[in-house]
């Protein structure tokens, strides 16, 4: 009865563990995501990027999570007549809101 209480103890610590890594790692993914949008949004050559630009440069995220994280790096979205949508930095489009 006592090897099966610390036996099932220690799987459960090791799988907290485990799970506590992959979180982190998850975390640091979006964290470095979140840094590369707003360094893009951030060139000087452009107050506003077409999501298809953003989306080349930084890739392996769905469209939906991609848009998520350009939020979170505090862009906002605008939209061409032509249908087109572009990000910018809040803090720097602050005359086109």
């Amino acid at each position: 009865m006592l090897t099966t209480i610390i036996t099932s103890l220690v799987t459960a610590l090791i799988t907290c563990y485990l799970q506590e890594r992959k979180i982190r790692a998850e975390l640091r993914t979006e964290f470095k995501a979140e840094e590369v949008a707003k360094t893009l949004l951030k060139s000087e050559k452009w107050l506003k990027r077409s999501f298809e630009e953003i989306k080349k440069r930084l890739g392996g995220f769905e469209d939906n999570e991609l848009r998520k994280i350009l939020v979170r790096a505090g862009a906002v979205k605008f939209d061409t007549s032509e249908g087109k949508e572009l990000w910018g930095l809040i803090s720097r489009n602050k005359n086109d809101l």
